[in-house]
């Protein structure tokens, strides 16, 4: 089967297709062929080297989490997914035509959206969903700010605020504002043009997506016993983001998605009912994975950047 492989730390130019062993299913597990994969930008970390986990990896490597296709073969002692099932859900080393998993990394696809839109989900749709209920746990009626409202992230986590009750504010380049209002946000923002600390206070809570001085204005704009959450993880303990929080009475948070696969179907069953929308800013082919990093590296993409596989 072909995959997508790096053999050593590097740029995007690193990412080359290889022919390798299709995998061997356990009794518990489950193959799948992959139609679609979401690029995220803990990948582009991965590649670099420059993420936490770059340390235990080994080349040559497989990236990925995001995925949607068919199961191909059951394992005998897993229940209730058949032959010929559409699937999605997050697992690693998906950048490849098949992968071998565990039933508990997915659930079925809603007919209603397509493998491109079910690979845009997992891991930004988990993320968001996460911050806004778990960790921020946004109330109706309150008022909360999401950083890079037009992004992967950012896309998903307004549009849970709204459906959990809040007011949004939301961050955006002037050519993203139409599309985050189009998402619900009551009050966008253009961050090339106008100061979002200038302009907001005594918000309820914040979402990060981006640290440093963007990370110190959230805290500012956020009430006292207030929260933040950041998701940079190479910004994580920022001695100056924790004075500041501690001055104003903030909870600042920094996350790690924990996979619940019970999230996942809360996802599946909001997708479905046609609650929540999933945006894929391009689809790209599988040769063209290393212009797909490339694009995530400049931190101005629309929605999710998917590659079909």
């Amino acid at each position: 089967m072909k995959a997508i492989i790096i053999n050593e730390f590097g740029t995007a130019d690193q990412l080359k297709i290889a022919e390798i062993e299709k995998p061997v299913i356990t009794s518990d597990q489950v193959l799948i062929k992959v139609k679609a994969i979401g690029i995220n930008p803990v990948e582009t970390k991965i590649r670099a080297g420059s993420h936490i986990s770059s340390k235990t990896l080994k080349f040559p490597a497989i990236l990925g989490k995001d995925f949607s296709g068919i199961v191909e073969e059951v394992g005998k002692n897993v229940q209730n997914v058949e032959v010929g099932d559409a699937v999605f859900g997050l697992a690693t080393q998906t950048y490849a035509e098949y992968i071998a998993v565990s039933p508990e990394v997915f659930v079925k696809k809603p007919e209603n959206i397509t493998f491109e839109e079910a690979a845009a989900a997992p891991l930004a749709g988990l993320t968001a969903y996460q911050a806004i209920h778990d960790h921020l746990k946004v109330q109706s009626g309150e008022h909360i700010l999401v950083q890079s409202a037009a992004g992967g992230v950012g896309h998903f986590a307004v549009q849970l605020a709204k459906i959990a009750g809040a007011s949004v504010s939301g961050t955006a380049s002037g050519k993203n504002i139409k599309f985050i209002k189009e998402l619900g946000v009551d009050q966008p923002i253009d961050y090339k043009n106008q100061r979002f600390e200038e302009i907001l206070s005594d918000l309820d809570a914040a979402l990060d997506t981006m640290g440093g001085e963007v990370l110190y204005g959230s805290i500012n704009c956020v009430k006292p016993g207030g929260k933040v959450v950041c998701l940079p993880s190479y910004t994580k303990d920022d001695p100056k983001a924790i004075e500041l929080a501690q001055k104003r009475n903030i909870n600042l948070m920094w996350t790690m998605l924990t996979f619940k696969r019970e999230s996942l179907i809360k996802l599946s069953e909001l997708i479905e009912k046609g609650l929540l929308k999933i945006f894929v800013g391009e689809i790209l082919p599988m040769n063209e994975i290393a212009e797909a990093h490339r694009e995530i590296e400049t931190h101005r993409t629309k929605g999710k950047i998917v590659v079909r596989i």
